[in-house]
């Protein structure tokens, strides 16, 4: 017998993206800084700003939908059917904590090679066009956005 979880999707998300949004709204202040002068720019704060109340306006209404129409999806979880997805969603956390330790570089090629191996890619030229993508998202970032991702091990040599 297949242990399954019934769960109330709209019901579900209009909570925890409610709740994400109502977070990140008040921890944005502490965490996007205002530029000390005004050049007459955007704050950095509009952008997210903007995205966390459209995340709350749809969390509320997936509520309403949930508790006021009784309009819902329910899906049944199975940890069986799942756990394909749940590993592959371990390996992403995994990315998140190489990418502290050994930098960007390595661990994108590590995690996302992995990946496309337990996914059963075997084809080299599909390896080696992941491993330049890394390379290339890492620079683009580096020199284009200014945005500097963690070098890790490579530090100085990159």
């Amino acid at each position: 017998m297949k242990k399954t979880i019934k769960i109330r999707t709209n019901l579900l998300a209009g909570i925890v993206m409610g709740l994400f949004s109502v977070i990140m709204l008040l921890v944005m202040p502490t965490q996007v800084r205002l530029p000390m002068w005004d050049s007459g720019a955007p704050s950095p704060r509009i952008i997210p700003g903007i995205c966390l109340v459209g995340i709350l306006i749809c969390s509320i209404i997936l509520l309403v939908q949930s508790l006021v129409f009784h309009k819902e999806h329910i899906y049944e979880f199975a940890w069986e059917n799942e756990r394909k997805e749940l590993l592959l969603i371990g390996a992403l956390v995994v990315f998140v904590a190489l990418t502290r330790i050994l930098g960007f570089i390595p661990a994108g090629m590590l995690i996302f090679c992995g990946i496309q191996w337990y996914e059963g890619e075997r084809k080299p030229l599909i390896y080696i066009y992941t491993l330049a993508m890394v390379v290339i998202v890492y620079f683009l970032f580096q020199n284009v956005f200014h945005v500097d991702l963690p070098a890790g091990i490579l530090k100085g040599i990159i």
